[in-house]
């Protein structure tokens, strides 16, 4: 594994992520943490709907300075490329979360976005088990802004809920 996987499998601002996706982490022909690249088909192969992909990777990445589009355990994601630190991840057919400093996390919150999402057929995410950090979005307006504020936090190794 290489140190920049290894930084992300391991940094103490994924560890509830982690703890949340490797037992549900199917695809064990993917490493735990790749690039999309080394998915053949990523829009379609990952068991997200591609609408989100495509909003995660290309509608909200593409604010970010630098690609920051990965596969973390087998979901697609927003990884920092320096710290190591997932700040954005989509999955099923409704589902995708940024983790955002306290100020966009507010601002996100008025605006709508929740914590908890229910499925008709399966148990309810709440994203308070990652951390009091994350939202679960929903196309709101101002997420471009929110995901370059995820970034830049995101890079800073500094703040207490990354530990």
């Amino acid at each position: 594994m290489s140190s920049w996987l290894e930084l992300v499998a391991n940094h103490p601002a994924n560890a509830a992520l982690v703890r949340y996706f490797e037992p549900r982490f199917e695809r064990r022909k993917l490493a735990v943490v790749c690039r999309p690249e080394d998915v053949k088909d990523p829009y379609y192969a990952l068991g997200t709907h591609p609408d989100l992909v495509e909003r995660l990777w290309d509608e909200l990445g593409k604010a970010l300075v630098v690609d920051c589009r990965a596969v973390f355990y087998g979901n697609p994601a927003l990884i920092h490329p320096t710290s190591g630190v997932v700040f954005g991840f989509a999955g099923g057919t409704h589902t995708y979360g940024l983790r955002l400093p306290e100020t966009e996390r507010g601002e996100a919150l008025r605006a709508g976005a929740t914590r908890i999402m229910t499925y008709p057929r399966s148990p309810a995410l709440d994203v308070a088990q990652f951390g009091e950090e994350w939202v679960l979005c929903r196309w709101f307006a101002q997420e471009e802004a929110w995901c370059r504020a995820a970034f830049e936090w995101a890079a800073s190794d500094n703040d207490s809920s990354c530990m």
